[in-house]
């Protein structure tokens, strides 16, 4: 997933909790975000205000609101697992996922999900 959109579902989702409209960066408190994700939700603001992005209405806004809330309630159950993969594969993988700004394991997690949804097939 794009580590903006995660960071922005974090903050409307804390600011529904503690009933609040709007921030700014000097009083985002939240702790779950760390400071990459506090400026990705500052420009992701700052961008709305100055109508480069333009604002969700609320019908729009609740919309996503339920889709994240389905997400939420399917990926909340993980299962650490062990594979054994070769060095150089995981490199590779380390590589890709660096270039798109991901965790690689994030990444490898991702592209087993596609997988498992028929998104990816291998034949």
């Amino acid at each position: 997933m794009d580590v903006q959109v995660i960071a922005v579902e974090k903050r409307n989702v804390y600011l529904r909790q503690i009933n609040m409209n709007s921030t700014t960066k000097s009083d985002i408190d939240a702790p779950f975000l760390d400071e990459e994700e506090k400026d990705v939700v500052t420009g992701f603001e700052t961008a709305i205000e100055g109508g480069r992005i333009p604002s969700q209405s609320l019908t729009e806004q609740e919309a996503v609101r339920t889709e994240w809330e389905s997400v939420l309630e399917n990926t909340q159950k993980r299962k650490a697992v062990t594979l054994r993969l070769q060095e150089r594969d995981i490199k590779r993988v380390k590589t890709i996922a660096r270039e798109i700004g991901m965790p690689y394991q994030t990444y490898l997690a991702s592209v087993v999900h596609r997988i498992a949804t028929g998104e990816i097939v291998i034949r």
